[in-house]
C-alpha cells in the first residue's frame, strides 16, 4: 500500500516522514505579525529501537505519520517498521515563544504502544469524551488506542524517554483476509460520523462511528487494490481514492455512489523495459505464429472489415510499451474545491477543480447521471523529483513531499483558481529542506512496496500471472492495461475470418445442391 508519509493540521503544523526519520514543522507569527518563527522537531525513536548494524532499513522505516491539536497541545504520531506507535506532545503556544526565526529540536516520545502488525494508516479522533488514535494495520484491523491523559510532555532528553508499554485498546473493525490501505474518520452534514477503511480487495467500507459494527455501505468500482484514499468532513461528503488499476475515483460516502473519475495517466516504458519486451517477443515467436501472420497478410486484402480499423498496428505497438501510472497519494481540498493526485514514476502532480453542486431546480429527478461531475480540467505542477505524498492545507495551499533534493514543495492558490510554486519563499518548505539536506537523507523511490521482481506486493498473485482481455472486461478494466490484448485481437480476427470462410463455403454448397437438383 502507499504509506502515509505526510500530514498537516491547519496550515501551520505539518509532520513528514523522510525514510527512517520523522520531522514536525511548526510555524507561528510573532505578536506584532512582522516575523514568522519556524521550529523543526526531530521526532526521535525510542532508545531500544534505534538503528544499528543488526537491523535492516525496513525495521526502522517510517510507516505512517499524523498530527492534530487537542486542548492547547499539539500531538504527533509516528508508526515504525518495528511495530510501534510513538506519541509526541508539546504545548501549542511553545513555538511562539521561540526567539529565533528558525530552530531545530530533538523530541522524544511521551508514550509508545506496541502494535500487532505494522500500521500504515493513522488518524486522531474522539469517542465521546475520550481522545484516541486509530491505527490501520496490515492484518486488516482498525485498532483504537487512548491518548494518555497523565503522560508527560515529550522531552528533549533521551534518558527521560518512555519505554514501550501495553495499554488497553479496542478493536473497532476488521477486514477478513485482507489488509487496510487507507483509514479516515469523517462526519457528514447531518453530524453523523463514519469511519472509512480501504483495503486490498478493491473496495472501501463505510461504517458508522463509533458503532463500527453497523456497516453503512461500500464504495465499489475499482478493478484492483486501493493504493490511497482521502476524505473530508463537508456537506458534500466526498471521498477520493486511487487504485492499482490506474484510476482515481470521487465518491459520495453518504450515498455510497461514484460521482466522478479523474483522467488516467499513461507512463512511458523505459528503454530497458522496451528492449526486454522486444527480446521476449522475438524469442517467443514460434514458426507456427510466423506462418499464421503470413497467411493473415495474404488474406488481408480479401478480408476488409471494420475490425482492422479498430486495431491500428502502430497505435497498438505504442500501447504495448506503456502502462498506467498507479496513484501514490490523493488529496481533497477541505472545502471540496480541488482534488490532487501524485502518481508512481510521474514527476508531477495534477490538481483538478471540482465543480460546485448544481441547483436542485435545474436537475431532473429521473436523470441520475446529473450528479456525475466532470474532472477533466486540470493544472499540472511539475516536480524535479518523484512526488511521494500530497496534502491540502486549510489556506488552500498544496504541500508535496518529494524525493531529494526538494523534499517538500509548496504550491499556493491564486485568486484565479490556479496554483504557483512558492517553495523558495515558504518558511515550512525551506526549514524541512535545510534539515534534510544537512542530514543527507535519501528518500525512497516510491511508497508502494515491491518484491524482488519489481511487482507490487498488493497485487494479487492470480492477477500478476495473467491479465487477459476477457478478465479485464469482466472486471471493468481498461483496454490499455491488458498485456494480452494483442494476442486476443489476433485470435478474434482469425475467428472472424474462419466464420466468413465457413459462410462462403456453405453458400457454395447450397448453390451446388440447387444446380444438381435442377
Amino acid at each position: 500500500m502507499s504509506k502515509q508519509f505526510l500530514h498537516s493540521h491547519n496550515s501551520d503544523v505539518i509532520v513528514a516522514a523522510l525514510n527512517h526519520r520523522a520531522f514536525a514543522v511548526v510555524s507561528s507569527s510573532s505578536d506584532d505579525q512582522t516575523s514568522q518563527n519556524t521550529t523543526v522537531y526531530d521526532l526521535m525513536a525510542a532508545a531500544a529501537f534505534k538503528s544499528d548494524g543488526n537491523k535492516s532499513n525496513d525495521d526502522n522505516e517510517i510507516q505512517a505519520v499524523c498530527c492534530t491539536e487537542i486542548d492547547s497541545s499539539l500531538w504527533f504520531a509516528v508508526s515504525r517498521g518495528v511495530k510501534t506507535l510513538s506519541l509526541y506532545s508539546i504545548p501549542a503556544k511553545q513555538n511562539s515563544e521561540v526567539g529565533s526565526e528558525e530552530t531545530t529540536k530533538l523530541l522524544y516520545p511521551s508514550a509508545i504502544y506496541n502494535l500487532p502488525k505494522r500500521a500504515r494508516s493513522l488518524v486522531f479522533t474522539n469517542v465521546e469524551d475520550l481522545q484516541v488514535i486509530i491505527a490501520g494495520d496490515l492484518s486488516g484491523d482498525a485498532i483504537a488506542f487512548p491518548l494518555p491523559t497523565d503522560a508527560p510532555t515529550s522531552t528533549a532528553k533521551e534518558n527521560e524517554a518512555i519505554k514501550p508499554t501495553s495499554t488497553p485498546k479496542r478493536l473497532l473493525l476488521g477486514h477478513t483476509a485482507s489488509m487496510l490501505t487507507g483509514l479516515n474518520v469523517v462526519s457528514s452534514d447531518s453530524e453523523q460520523q463514519f469511519i472509512l477503511t480501504a483495503d486490498r480487495d478493491e473496495k472501501v467500507r463505510v461504517s458508522n462511528f463509533p458503532e463500527t459494527h453497523v456497516i453503512h455501505g461500500y464504495l465499489l468500482g475499482h478493478a484492483s487494490f486501493i493504493s490511497c484514499m482521502d476524505a473530508i468532513s463537508n456537506e458534500r461528503s466526498l471521498c477520493l481514492t486511487g487504485s492499482g488499476d490506474g484510476t482515481s475515483r470521487l465518491w459520495d460516502y453518504k450515498t455510497c455512489k461514484e460521482v466522478g473519475m479523474l483522467p488516467v495517466v499513461i507512463k512511458k516504458a523505459t528503454e530497458e523495459k522496451q528492449s526486454d519486451l522486444e527480446e521476449e517477443e522475438s524469442e517467443g515467436k514460434s514458426a507456427q505464429e510466423e506462418n499464421d501472420e503470413m497467411e493473415n497478410d495474404v488474406n488481408e486484402e480479401e478480408d476488409d472489415d471494420d475490425f482492422d480499423k479498430d486495431f491500428d498496428e502502430e497505435e497498438e505497438e505504442s500501447f504495448d510499451r506503456h502502462t498506467v501510472a498507479v496513484p501514490l497519494s490523493v488529496a481533497l481540498h477541505p472545502d471540496a474545491k480541488f482534488a490532487a493526485v501524485a502518481r508512481d514514476e510521474i514527476q508531477s502532480i495534477d490538481i483538478h477543480p471540482i465543480p460546485p453542486v448544481a441547483e436542485k431546480s435545474s436537475l431532473s429527478t429521473s436523470f441520475q447521471l446529473s450528479n456525475f461531475v466532470s474532472l477533466h480540467k486540470k493544472q499540472t505542477m511539475e516536480c524535479k523529483s518523484q512526488p511521494l505524498a500530497v496534502r491540502f492545507t486549510s489556506d488552500s495551499s498544496v504541500l508535496v513531499l518529494a524525493r531529494e533534493p526538494e523534499y517538500l514543495l509548496h504550491f499556493s492558490a491564486n485568486n484565479c483558481a490556479s496554483f504557483s510554486d512558492i517553495s523558495q519563499s515558504s518558511c515550512v518548505a525551506k526549514a524541512l529542506c535545510k534539515v534534510a539536506q544537512s542530514e543527507n537523507i535519501v528518500m525512497p523511490t516510491t511508497t508502494l512496496e515491491r518484491n524482488d521482481h519489481g511487482e507490487c506486493t498488493l497485487q494479487k498473485k492470480e492477477d500478476r500471472k495473467e491479465l487477459t482481455s476477457q478478465q479485464n472486461t469482466e472486471k471493468g478494466g481498461l483496454h490499455w492495461n491488458d498485456p494480452g490484448r494483442k494476442e486476443t485481437a489476433k485470435k478474434a480476427q482469425a475467428r472472424k475470418r474462419q466464420r466468413k470462410m465457413e459462410r462462403k463455403k456453405g453458400e457454395g454448397d447450397k448453390q451446388a445442391n440447387q444446380e444438381t437438383s435442377n
